[in-house]
């Protein structure tokens, strides 16, 4: 389509944290993150007296919990950088912000959702609904 425009990074600056996508762990702990539009209770603390890496997720454990520990971290550590997307215009020499979308209104970008979408029972989502290859149970 012969499109051209500038792509920018936010690396190494503050604009995650600007717009609500990344938060510090004090942050977390004294009830200070908003996301999606939404304020969050403090974060609970890791999991007392275990490493991550000793931590098997239980069936009755939150998917969340599930995988924090499947990625090899904690909920409040793997909570702390999340999923955002935003549009700017430039207009005679000024930056106006235009759009921004969280969480699940990012869907459209992620091109497994849009599969699994038109699955039979959809993202099956009472749970965790994927499993690692090497995890599958005998049916």
């Amino acid at each position: 389509m012969d499109w051209s425009f500038p792509w920018a990074s936010s690396f190494g600056s503050d604009f995650n944290g600007d717009f609500s996508v990344w938060f510090s762990a004090e942050q977390q702990h004294q009830g200070e993150v908003d996301y999606n539009y939404r304020r969050e209770p403090p974060a609970p603390e890791p999991l007392p007296g275990r490493t991550v890496q000793e931590w098997q997720p239980r069936d009755s454990e939150a998917p969340i919990t599930q995988i924090a520990a499947m990625t090899g971290t904690d909920v409040p550590t793997y909570t702390r950088d999340r999923p955002g997307v935003s549009a700017f215009e430039l207009i005679d020499g000024a930056v106006y912000h235009s759009y921004s979308s969280y969480a699940r209104g990012l869907d459209g970008l992620w091109g497994m959702y849009q599969w699994l979408d038109r699955a039979p029972k959809g993202r099956n989502e009472t749970g965790i609904w994927w499993r690692h290859h090497d995890r599958y149970g005998k049916e």
